[in-house]
């Protein structure tokens, strides 16, 4: 069984780090299948209810994959029991505002997420 945690920090340049951890809390391996080289997609949605601005009802405000080129290879990643491991991404140069940040991990047949909230000045 896999559990996911997104933690946020902003950074000394005006960003905003962003790392989705998955850990193995099962007591049999998992294995997660890719489809590309990406391994983790991060999106940033504003606070506000109307969808405005990327809010929460409408697109992103931002999204990791957005304008990226990933291999087109299929891959592979096993976690054993109790392993752990991280996805990280950076948000350069975000508009102020708060917003809930969703990281999702790209693996075929898994639906694992995990988000946070982050307030931009």
């Amino acid at each position: 069984m896999l559990d996911a945690a997104l933690a946020v920090n902003a950074t000394d340049g005006d960003g905003i780090d962003l790392a989705l951890t998955v850990r193995n809390v099962g007591d049999a391996p998992e294995t997660l299948r890719f489809r590309t080289g990406q391994r983790a997609d991060f999106a940033a949605y504003g606070s506000d209810e109307e969808g405005e601005g990327g809010g929460t009802a409408g697109d992103p405000a931002w999204r990791y994959g957005t304008g990226r080129l990933f291999t087109q290879v299929l891959g592979s990643e096993t976690l054993e029991p109790g392993e752990a491991t991280a996805y990280e991404g950076t948000w350069e140069d975000p508009p102020s505002g708060e917003y809930r940040i969703v990281g999702e991990v790209t693996a075929e047949e898994r639906d694992l997420s995990a988000t946070a909230t982050v307030a931009v000045e």
